[in-house]
């Protein structure tokens, strides 16, 4: 407003100036008017300021007593309410700060000058309720008591179902010695061996067969050659993550179609490689996710490579020395895995010495089974 008033008076002083026809007055009216129409300019601008600020400290005002009388009200409505609930304490209250003696309670004795200090009393209102009104210690009495009753029904309930399913697992488990082997009573076993077997590949030996491989062929290939995972081979990590995965579905569908929930009364041994470092490379993973995603025992930690061998699919002999932690395997319904089965013979070995442990092998799971 101040600028708007400097140029109102520049131009009254410009026409003041004209009219009087004196060039000399044209500049000097211009430049008093111009100094007049700043200063009346200014002084509507402190005016507005001034007005603005005036609204705002009552706006202000008015909002801080809109919340005291919001919370006034809400304080005397909560004093209301305990009046209502804990009559006799309230009663024992008025007594004991006015004096006053009251036969009933009402909203109208709850007036503004009481109300702060009956909430002084807030928590203690439900213990003198229960000290000055006999019917209503009665009440909460036999309200605990149906309380304390419910939970002891309820504890007795789920002690009778922890016990229904302890003795449904426990007959499961007797039964587990017919119960488990029926369960893979469908799968085929080899001609020289008795064990059941389940495999997902033909395995053709690659050496005779690499210029004749159809996709089936590869596919076997590359899943087997990727899982076992062998740096010198220059299998990649997500090469070998893909396996792992294509894999570990494969071997959790057939264990969760066949066995179900029994999975949980099952171990998985993982045949070993012929170095330690190789045998955690290709298996460490594979159980670990296996035996988290069903339940099942896992026992790779209670079998290590104690004397490095060679491969045998390089003309090496196998394992060197393993060692075994024999009492854990004691009633244990192992489930053998393996990368490849060729003759068995590596299988048919780990059967007989878990089972000599005191263990139940039940069946074996490879990736593939040899085809000449």
């Amino acid at each position: 407003m101040k600028s708007v008033g400097g140029y109102i008076g520049w131009f009254v002083g410009m026409v003041i100036g004209a009219i009087t026809e004196v060039s000399a007055l044209v500049l000097i009216a211009a430049v008093v008017c111009c100094f007049i129409g700043r200063a009346i300019g200014g002084s509507i601008d402190e005016d507005n300021e001034r007005q603005k600020r005036a609204d705002f400290e009552a706006q202000q005002r008015r909002c801080q007593e809109e919340c005291a009388k919001k919370r006034k009200a809400e304080r005397k409505a909560k004093a209301q309410s305990l009046a209502r609930k804990y009559p006799e304490a309230t009663k024992y209250y008025f007594k004991l700060h006015w004096g006053i003696i009251k036969y009933s309670i009402s909203d109208y004795d709850i007036t503004d000058d009481k109300v702060e200090k009956l909430l002084s009393h807030e928590y203690s209102y439900e213990r003198d309720e229960r000290t000055y009104n006999t019917a209503y210690k009665a009440k909460i009495e036999a309200q605990e008591k149906e309380k304390r009753e419910a939970e002891r029904r309820e504890a007795e309930r789920k002690r009778r179902e922890r016990e229904l399913v302890a003795l449904r697992k426990e007959q499961e488990r007797r039964n587990l010695v017919n119960s488990i082997p029926s369960c893979v009573s469908n799968w085929n076993s080899s001609s020289n061996s008795t064990l059941k077997h389940k495999y997902f590949y033909e395995y053709y030996p690659y050496s005779m067969y690499k210029d004749n491989a159809n996709s089936s062929m590869w596919e076997a290939w590359k899943t087997v050659w990727h899982f076992k995972n062998d740096p010198s081979k220059g299998i990649s990590s997500s090469e070998y993550n893909s396996a792992l995965q294509k894999v570990i579905n494969l071997v959790e569908s057939i264990l969760r179609s066949t066995f179900g929930s029994k999975t949980e009364y099952l171990t998985l041994v993982c045949l070993t490689a012929s170095t330690q470092t190789k045998t955690d490379l290709r298996f460490k993973k594979f159980a670990n996710t296996v035996c988290s995603d069903l339940n099942m025992a896992n026992a790779y930690d209670h079998i290590r490579v104690t004397c490095d061998g060679s491969a045998k699919h390089e003309g090496g002999t196998g394992v060197g020395g393993k060692s075994y932690d024999r009492y854990y395997f004691s009633d244990k319904y192992v489930i053998l895995f393996d990368d490849v089965r060729t003759s068995g013979r590596s299988i048919e070995n780990e059967r007989r010495i878990l089972e000599g442990f005191g263990a139940k092998v039940v069946c074996a799971i490879t990736i593939a089974q040899t085809r000449h």
